[in-house]
């Protein structure tokens, strides 16, 4: 669910509450900044999470997806 908007710092907060990670995770938030760079910008995501337990991996692969989500939407942007 959609947290926290701050318009001035181009900044989104989605909170998990719910779904399969959860199972892992005791709280997960995830930030989207964007910052206005030359004729584009630069999109920021952040990852805050607290693990149920030390045996819990790191969430490495949600990074990495949402490093792809990001480029597919910019290729899709692009072509627009």
């Amino acid at each position: 669910m959609m947290e926290k908007v701050n318009d001035k710092d181009r900044t989104i907060v989605y909170k998990l509450v719910e779904g399969e990670i959860m199972k892992a995770f005791k709280s997960w938030n995830s930030i989207l900044n964007v910052m206005p760079m030359g004729e584009g910008s630069l999109v920021k995501w952040t990852i805050e999470f607290e693990k149920q337990n030390d045996d819990v991996p790191d969430p490495v692969k949600y990074g990495e997806f949402l490093t792809t989500w990001a480029k597919n939407v910019d290729t899709y942007l692009l072509n627009v």
